[in-house]
């Protein structure tokens, strides 16, 4: 068998073994190119029009086979040439050598241009990201966004496609180390059962294989967000590489084309809403499998199809194509001000692979073949010392961008502290002139920490995860009346409106809200905007029974607030809300449904308040763009015809679009969610429209 040292996407085309820079040059597999070709692309098309290739993701999958192939039959080689410290520490020198100089340039980019072009609110999480990029940890980091909630509305990271980075320089720290420890257990102990090296590495490759597929399987169904990224998920798919490395077979005729037909099905049928990566994932991961078990087939061959030079190039370049394009799509849009037309996005495809081509020649080359780090301690003494530069630059950064952000709280603060007539919502009411005017700095600075009172620490308002019966009480303690909010984070968002209502109508006020969770009965409808896991639809599922079981009896009011779209199964998000409505009612309690605040964007898309503002002073949506998802309210009012509401549109709205900033104060403090304070500048008109709810139909209009 013929292999190629390369690891992350591409890889130089005649590279000896990564254990020895001197050693003998193996012939390159144009097949293994034209896979790097084919994957890189996918995921660059993804990226740029996930539309036009919707499981284009799926090419990181073929990554994983290739690199897991290639790496085991580098260390099935070099296994037995070294001691084993000494092939440790070659191999480890040799994936230094190849993965950082590149690697690490690109994070350093990222910072240096950050600080000039992305607004200061974004610097604290692209530091995050940028030191656990340094660290191999992205995946994990993005995982546990993807569990938290309260991550859920961030703008993307200009490096958070490191993660796939992360989960193979996982895999190049435990795979050598077993491979090595099979093959010492092998020449200790085969000879007793009868087992040769490669049996006792084979079974432990099928061992890892087996056990990461069946945890992928299961945890996938559990919790699909962060089950994309953790490395347990993927290891078989690097594992599967690696066992068709030790098979040694090529010349199954026809499996190229079989594998690539597999791959290609892959980029149009699989799609980011289905649960990956899990069986789906077997899809892209037996394709690559099976074009690694071709070989040459005449004329028609793959190898042959895939020979020419601009798709052998592609491959070459292939990881810095990868690393660079997503840096640059994230960057440049905020430096233009405005999302890519087709001509820029096509004159951005031009600079990504000039600058890659750059990178390849002058950085990746060099570095590898170079004297400096040719022996493995210099190799590894110097890696150290650019990843802790790397690492102490991103921690830099994060720290000046919390500087900025709470200077700007504490200017912002003097402000609210001086609040006029003409400050938050008020302007809507009063003759202020422009109530939609930009804001200052200061003002965008400050939104993006500015969290309702019911999500500030110490939380009280119900987080992700298991049934739990915490809820917030705020208003008037002593009230006469009760009334309680109910809802996901939206509700939440409205937690500082109903306080101050409270307060001004001398209502004792409970908020039982749960992030991700709308006020509907039953299993929860699909999130469009989050994946969440059964455990999530569990306790939302039984939080929500317990509020209308045992809260609702006790209030004389419920108003229900939720995100009006992203939920994929309108038809169970219209039951659960008109069963819940009615078990309320039976309850003996009053329901006012209180309307969401604009979208920002589209429904799936959104575009940040706060940092918007930063950009601009303003930011807009149509409200033809803005008001759209309101279907689900809509045949839930065709099916309760006397539904109360209070709808809050001109709070944010004038007849032509709806605004990111009123009165000097950003509604938002993300691109979904109300602000605290422009929350709270709300109460006087909240306690309005409540009151006339409370006297009855006659004084609330009905939806």
């Amino acid at each position: 068998m013929v292999t190629q040292l390369v690891d992350a996407p591409g890889g130089p085309r005649n590279a000896p073994p990564a254990s020895s820079p001197e050693a003998p040059r193996h012939r390159v597999r144009a097949d293994i190119q034209g896979l790097r070709a084919i994957a890189v692309a996918s995921v660059v098309v993804y990226h740029f029009w996930p539309s036009l290739l919707p499981g284009g993701f799926t090419g990181v999958d073929v990554f994983f086979v290739v690199s897991g192939f290639l790496i085991t039959g580098q260390i099935l080689r070099d296994v037995d040439r070294h001691r084993p410290l000494r092939f440790a520490a070659r191999f480890w020198a040799a994936r230094v050598r190849r993965i950082m100089p590149a690697a690490l340039l690109v994070l350093g980019f990222v910072l240096v241009a950050s600080w000039f072009i992305v607004p200061a609110s974004q610097w604290p999480e692209i530091g995050r990201h940028v030191l656990a990029s340094a660290l191999s940890i992205e995946n994990w980091v993005l995982a546990g966004d993807a569990v938290d909630y309260g991550a859920e509305g961030a703008a993307p990271s200009p490096v958070q496609h490191f993660w796939s980075l992360s989960v193979e320089e996982q895999f190049y720290l435990v795979w050598p180390v077993l491979l090595l420890l099979a093959t010492l257990f092998a020449r200790r102990f085969g000879p007793i059962g009868r087992l040769g090296r490669r049996s006792v590495v084979g079974i432990v490759m099928g061992l890892v294989l087996v056990a990461s597929l069946c945890f992928s399987f299961i945890f996938t169904n559990v919790d699909p967000g962060a089950a994309y990224f953790v490395t347990p998920t993927r290891m078989w798919q690097l594992a599967a590489g690696g066992l068709v490395a030790l098979v040694a077979v090529r010349g199954i005729r026809f499996a190229p084309w079989v594998g690539v037909a597999l791959i290609g099905v892959g980029f149009f049928v699989l799609n980011v809403d289905m649960p990956y990566p899990g069986i789906a994932a077997m899809i892209p991961t037996v394709g690559a499998c099976l074009v690694l078990l071709g070989g040459p087939d005449g004329r028609f061959s793959f190898d042959r199809a895939v020979s020419a030079r601009p798709i052998q190039h592609l491959g070459d370049i292939s990881y810095s194509v990868y690393l660079w394009h997503w840096p640059l799509l994230i960057i440049v849009p905020i430096a233009l001000g405005h999302e890519l037309s087709i001509l820029e996005a096509f004159g951005l495809l031009a600079i990504i692979l000039v600058v890659s081509e750059a990178s390849y020649r002058f950085i990746e080359q060099p570095f590898r073949r170079g004297w400096l780090l040719r022996t493995s301690p210099r190799s590894l003494a110097l890696g150290t010392v650019a990843v802790l530069i790397i690492v102490a630059g991103a921690v830099r950064f994060d720290a000046s961008g919390q500087a900025r952000i709470e200077a700007a709280a504490a200017e912002f603060e003097q402000t609210v502290a001086s609040a006029d007539e003409c400050f938050g919502a008020a302007a809507l009411d009063n003759k202020c002139g422009d109530p939609f005017a930009p804001v200052d700095e200061a003002a965008a600075l400050a939104g993006n920490n500015d969290l309702p009172i019911a999500s500030r620490k110490p939380r009280c308002s119900d987080d992700t995860g298991p049934f739990s019966e915490v809820v917030c009480h705020y208003g008037d303690p002593n009230g006469a009346r009760t009334v309680l909010l109910w809802g996901n984070s939206h509700a939440s968002a409205w937690s500082d409106a109903i306080d101050a209502a409270g307060k001004r109508l001398k209502w004792n006020v409970i908020v039982a809200s749960r992030s991700g969770c709308p006020a509907t009965l039953g299993t929860p409808p699909p999130n469009e905007i989050r994946k969440t896991s059964q455990e999530e639809q569990k306790g939302c599922a039984e939080r929500n029974e317990w509020v209308v079981s045992t809260l609702a009896p006790k209030v004389d009011l419920v108003v229900m607030s939720d995100l009006r779209a992203g939920y994929a199964d309108g038809a169970r998000s219209v039951d659960g809300f008109v069963e819940a409505i009615t078990r309320v009612r039976e309850a003996g309690a009053t329901v006012v449904w209180l309307g969401d605040v604009p979208l920002t964007d589209g429904i799936t898309t959104r575009r940040d308040g706060p940092e918007c503002l930063e950009l601009n002073g303003q930011c807009s949506n149509p409200v033809s763009k803005a008001l759209v998802a309101r279907s689900v309210t809509d045949e839930v009012a065709k099916r309760v015809p006397d539904l109360l509401t209070i709808d809050p549109t001109d709070r944010f709205c004038d007849d032509q679009r709806c605004y990111s900033a009123v009165g000097g104060v950003s509604v938002y403090f993300d691109g979904l969610h109300l602000s605290g304070t422009y929350s709270r500048t709300l109460g006087p008109w909240l306690a309005r429209e409540l009151k006339a709810c409370a006297q009855g139909a006659s004084s609330c209009p009905a939806l």
